[in-house]
């Protein structure tokens, strides 16, 4: 694949670093305290292209290893090329695949439900707060957002906006091939109810331009004509490697992005008159991407 169709994309590099540096700066943090970056696995990571732009995906198979094994195949077949974000709901998901939940029109097996894991010691976790709203704490590892309960040694993803996650039927092992991305408040009561799989690392302005449908019909666009389609969806790896953008998170095992959430947590900026309760919501913590050549 030439990479002629994502050279435009890379002029978002510049507003993405600048992004961050001024969250950083913001916050109170010294402009010495530069943010470090890690350099995105090509085996994990998804370029969504549509007419609306380019949407880059990080999968996460530590969390969900069968879901993502189905979503990197998937992709792999070209099945979501074509397709539609056929349910947006203003302020929830979009929602998008054969229209189907189920996907009804692959092949692919079910996939058992992956609502949590075991929690293990050698996770790169940076603790947010405890107690949350839903779970008895809140953390990021490698910059995912995660809940963790530690009475019953167990760790999951938490529905934060840009989250990406499999829909399904009632049944918790129904998840095929559909999908849907957070595009508004963190519904965090699906939390251990649905695969999540991954999260957008690049591109929510993107994303926030998908058609909308109507809410009094539960977001489905009965007209496909209307609704936003996937151009292509490709696996980074897929790309010839001297063709390939590079695509970079934040860091979140660095001291400092520690002392980004110390801050935050404390809001000691003169800007503040009233000043905010000591709450930190694991879901207004940004850990940004960006990409270049």
């Amino acid at each position: 694949m030439s990479p002629n169709p994502h050279i435009a994309w890379v002029s978002r590099y510049v507003f993405w670093s600048l992004s961050v540096l001024c969250v950083l700066v913001s916050t109170g943090l010294r402009a010495t305290v530069e943010p470090t970056w890690r350099e995105l696995n090509p085996e994990n990571t998804i370029f969504l292209e549509m007419p609306e732009g380019l949407v880059v995906i990080e999968l996460n198979p530590a969390f969900a290893p069968e879901t993502v094994k189905q979503f990197k195949q998937l992709t792999e077949d070209r099945f979501y090329d074509g397709l539609s974000f056929y349910r947006v709901i203003d302020g929830f998901v979009a929602q998008g695949g054969d229209g189907s939940d189920l996907g009804e029109l692959s092949n692919a097996p079910l996939v058992d439900a992956e609502f949590e894991i075991d929690w293990n010691e050698e996770f790169s976790y940076m603790h947010v707060q405890s107690p949350d709203m839903f779970a008895p704490e809140t953390g990021i590892i490698d910059g995912f957002a995660v809940a963790r309960d530690p009475s019953r040694d167990k760790v999951w993803l938490t529905h934060c906006p840009g989250i990406v996650a499999m829909a399904r039927k009632d049944d918790p092992d129904s998840s095929r091939t559909d999908f849907y991305i957070v595009i508004g408040q963190a519904p965090r009561y699906l939390d251990r109810n649905m695969n999540i799989f991954g999260r957008v690392v690049y591109g929510m302005d993107v994303v926030q331009r998908i058609k909308r449908g109507p809410i009094l019909g539960n977001g489905i666009i009965q007209d496909e004509m209307e609704s936003s389609r996937i151009s292509k969806m490709q696996l980074l790896s897929e790309i010839p490697e001297e063709d390939r953008l590079k695509v970079y998170v934040v860091d979140t095992t660095n001291e400092g992005f520690k002392k980004l959430l110390k801050d935050r947590l404390n809001r000691k900026q003169k800007f503040f008159h009233n000043q905010p309760p000591k709450v930190l919501d694991v879901c207004q913590v940004p850990v940004a991407g960006r990409i270049t050549k």
